[in-house]
């Protein structure tokens, strides 16, 4: 039996929207791979041309910079350890703010809550009074960034993780203690592998934060031992009347393909932990 020409209409325009938001969303990241891949010369006398030969001089500058090779393992280190960080400290939470019952377990759910609407660029003036030379001598070592990010990515972690907790059933919980398992054992063994997509989500949230931090960077870290978006800065400062613009997106390209790919890889986890709880059967 064929479906009607007039039944498909609404199949294909769904289609087409969705065509067109990908071409949208998509086309900035094209356009820099694109003139990463050019000479400086092609990339601003025909930066829309299709046709060109393509050239990986950039990609080759950018690995050869020790500059920048330093910032990918200093990133690496920061966003590493503060993701772990911050998931391991919120999943704590989540699941004492889910299925633990002790006093005061409301208003401090509300002030992690509040936490979400502080602006973090408020407390960059205390925080380098906090980590300078006179207080804990933290300023210009990597140390000082990985406070700061696990703070501000806590909330929306706990947030994320306490729904995710509460969508497990408690049957199983107390199954699971009725077998003898402890706190510890029914949080690691029933809690953590039944919430696996919101872990995937917040991981991915808070590695793409902590990847792409500026501001804290720019003001608490050491000039010479920088992370990637300080190392990009500086090669799109290169030249004498403006930046280059093929380095510079050789440079933003070979930052941005790892987490691209992070991403791809969680994908499904990640939808499913954004929409866990928005359906009730």
């Amino acid at each position: 039996m064929t479906r009607s020409p007039l039944r498909l209409l609404p199949w294909l325009a769904r289609r087409l929207v969705l065509l067109a938001a990908f071409l949208v969303a998509a086309y900035p990241l094209f356009w820099m791979i694109l003139t990463a891949c050019r000479t400086e010369q092609d990339a601003r006398r025909h930066p829309f041309a299709v046709v060109f030969t393509p050239t990986f001089a950039n990609f080759r500058e950018v690995f050869a910079s020790n500059l920048f090779g330093r910032a990918y393992l200093n990133s690496a280190l920061v966003a590493g350890g503060g993701v772990v960080l911050a998931v391991v400290f919120a999943a704590l939470a989540a699941f004492a703010f889910a299925h633990c019952q002790f006093r005061g377990k409301q208003p401090l759910f509300l002030v992690f809550l509040v936490g979400m609407m502080i602006p973090i660029h408020v407390t960059l003036v205390p925080l380098n009074l906090l980590l300078g030379p006179g207080a804990l001598g933290l300023k210009g070592t990597l140390w000082a960034l990985v406070g700061p990010y696990v703070g501000f990515a806590l909330p929306v972690s706990i947030l994320i993780l306490r729904g995710a907790f509460e969508g497990v059933p408690r049957e199983l919980l107390e199954a699971a203690r009725m077998d003898g398992c402890g706190a510890w054992g029914v949080f690691r063994h029933v809690g953590l592998p039944l919430v696996r997509p919101a872990l995937a989500t917040v991981v991915i949230f808070n590695l793409l934060t902590m990847w792409n931090e500026f501001a804290f960077a720019l003001t608490l870290l050491n000039p010479r031992h920088p992370t990637l978006p300080l190392a990009i800065a500086e090669f799109q400062a290169r030249g004498e009347n403006a930046s280059e613009l093929a380095l510079s997106c050789a440079a933003l390209a070979v930052s941005v393909l790892p987490l691209l790919a992070v991403y791809l890889a969680a994908q499904k986890h990640i939808i499913r932990g954004l929409t866990a709880g928005a359906v009730k059967e």
